[in-house]
């Protein structure tokens, strides 16, 4: 007989700094995406307990609920994973994160890999397995219109240029070097607008107009792809100085692919760490609300914390996470 085990895991966050968008399966089933996107050291922990006193499911997520039956459960994507890993009763988890969900870190896919790796824990998963278990509970079963960024992300960690085909995504690491370190820890700052968004809600009609090749859609998606080649070359020669004004570039590209993309405050505060000394920056995720991802002038980084904090808007410290989700077990 098997020892029940408790598992805590964890998976990281992430940031974006080219491509997004282009992971969809609208867009990189007809021309190949390409996203260069970093893990960093927040992240979101699962706890699982093995068994429950009543023979019921207990989870605290969103809130705490009691119930029969997986099926029962409010939060979506614990219903998916529970059922995909053949766990529906009888059982206890919960979660924590760093950042509040809907804020364009890829706290869903997080949550959803840690929660899958938690849950699979005897199988001893691979990252791509977990990668892969995560993203078909988005874009299967709750028919999402996302991606496999974030899911691989989180189960790889580190910094990566992800290269997404019609049927598979090979993950290119980038080794940390000092060069990469100094100008992550120093030069990137990473602040909460105060507002988030469900991206699937922003991400249908940009999936949507995709699918029918919709030219005012399609250019941009383009111009996307081809500055994320553009910092693969710059990455692989060790130009990690031109992640700034890339940044501001793909914030140009991507306000055209919506009216939801931007907010007043979103382009308010981008417009004052641009003018206290920041070269570039975009909205994380989908859009609509979330972090900005800022690239500050070397020496002007205090300058534009002091502008933001002044906007109201809190700052997230963060460093590169090297490693991916990970899972540990306590016998009972």
């Amino acid at each position: 007989m098997t020892t029940p085990r408790i598992v805590v895991a964890r998976a990281p966050l992430r940031v974006s700094l080219a491509g997004g968008g282009t992971d969809l399966p609208s867009y990189a089933e007809q021309f190949g995406g390409l996203v260069i996107s970093l893990a960093i050291d927040r992240y979101v922990c699962v706890t699982v307990y093995p068994r429950e006193f009543r023979g019921t499911l207990r989870a605290a997520l969103e809130h705490t609920e009691t119930v029969s039956h997986a099926d029962e459960l409010t939060n979506r994507f614990a219903r998916a994973a529970m059922r995909r890993a053949g766990q529906t009763t009888n059982i206890q988890l919960a979660s924590f994160a760093d950042a509040p969900s809907g804020t364009g870190l890829g706290g869903s896919g997080a949550f959803t890999v840690a929660l899958m790796h938690a849950l699979l824990y005897h199988q001893d998963p691979r990252a791509e397995e977990l990668a892969e278990h995560a993203s078909a509970i988005e874009m299967v079963d709750l028919e999402r219109p996302v991606g496999k960024h974030d899911h691989y992300m989180a189960a790889l960690g580190g910094l990566h240029a992800l290269h997404i085909g019609r049927t598979d995504i090979h993950a290119e690491p980038f080794a940390m070097t000092e060069a990469i370190r100094s100008y992550v820890e120093e030069r990137l700052l990473l602040f909460y607008t105060g507002q988030s968004r469900d991206a699937g809600q922003v991400l249908t009609s940009q999936d949507k107009l995709t699918r029918q090749r919709n030219d005012a859609v399609m250019a941009p998606l383009h111009g996307i792809r081809a500055l994320a080649q553009r910092l693969l070359d710059s990455l692989r020669e060790g130009r990690v100085a031109d992640v700034g004004p890339t940044l501001d570039e793909h914030w140009r590209y991507k306000l055209r692919l919506s009216d939801r993309v931007t907010t007043p405050r979103v382009e308010r505060l981008y417009d004052v760490a641009m003018e206290a000394g920041a070269e570039g920056g975009k909205l994380l995720g989908a859009g609509g609300g979330g972090f900005l991802l800022m690239a500050a002038h070397d020496g002007e980084q205090d300058q534009v914390r002091k502008a933001m904090f002044a906007e109201g808007a809190t700052e997230l410290p963060f460093a590169a996470a090297p490693s991916g989700s990970t899972a540990s077990g306590l016998d009972l």
